[in-house]
């Protein structure tokens, strides 16, 4: 497919507006495009504020509403540009006049199964997938993150939030500064890091995975369900061992909350 840049203009126009509180009003606007895109297309989202969703559905067209939020009225919407690259891969970005981010932007996108969710980054706002394929890698420097049913290898990364990471084909790395993880392991295709700085670790893992495992806490408890681990080490706080011999490593720490691994049923 040719590149073409599309730049979103008003759709619906001025959608809402509301007061704020301390005589602020917020000024919203909504855009909504849809597009044909290739099979095994890549979507890429950069956004410095504002969260992203996006939704595996049963159309063959990817749809992309986008909602625009501003306390500093009109002016400061028709700032903010929405870019879209379609070529190799779909590429969208939230582009600011400056760095000063005065509009937040989230976007809801509902795709086709045969399109590929690669990187996302948002500088302030969460991150959620649900039933999409592709090896996607999150960035979110305030806010959660959520991979449900993705049928690929996930990598999430968040400054300041919980992440979920469930129904995956496999992980790359979780790690989060303040926030709890909860996730699932059924393969392992390389080296693996789980981390929290302040926050507990809830990891389900296949019995069948074959890796050497080590999990530290610096202030909370570990505790094994129904998992067959060779220990060399059990403490409170430090588990080292390995599952069926042995392979790729899994490294989880968290320096302040509890450790809890479980079998994947």
């Amino acid at each position: 497919m040719s590149k073409q840049r599309v730049l979103f203009f008003i759709l619906v126009g001025l959608l809402i507006s509301v007061s704020a509180g301390c005589g602020s009003v917020l000024t919203s606007e909504e855009f909504i495009q849809t597009y044909q895109v290739r099979s095994g297309t890549i979507v890429d989202i950069i956004n410095p504020n504002g969260s992203v969703t996006i939704t595996g559905w049963d159309q063959d067209t990817i749809e992309i509403k986008v909602v625009k939020e501003s306390l500093r009225g009109q002016e400061a919407l028709d700032e903010v540009d929405i870019n879209i690259d379609i070529a190799d891969k779909l590429t969208i970005e939230t582009v600011y006049p400056d760095i000063n981010h005065l509009v937040s932007v989230n976007y809801e996108i509902n795709m086709p199964g045969d399109l590929l969710v690669g990187t996302i980054e948002c500088s302030n706002g969460n991150i959620t997938l649900e039933t999409v394929g592709g090896n996607p890698v999150l960035t979110t420097s305030n806010g959660s993150i959520s991979a449900i049913n993705v049928n690929g290898i996930v990598k999430a990364d968040s400054s300041n939030g919980d992440i979920t990471a469930t129904g995956v084909r496999s992980l790359a790395g979780l790690s989060t500064s303040n926030g709890d993880i909860t996730a699932e392991l059924p393969a392992l295709l390389e080296k693996l890091e789980i981390k929290t700085s302040n926050g507990s670790i809830s990891l389900l893992l296949s019995p069948s995975l074959a890796v050497d495992l080590d999990a530290k806490t610096s202030n909370g408890s570990i505790s094994i369900s129904n998992l067959s681990i060779d220990k060399a080490l059990f403490e409170q706080t430090h588990l080292s061992g390995e599952m069926n011999g042995g392979g790729y490593s899994i490294s989880i720490e968290t320096s302040n909350g509890s450790i809890e691994l479980a079998p994947l049923k």
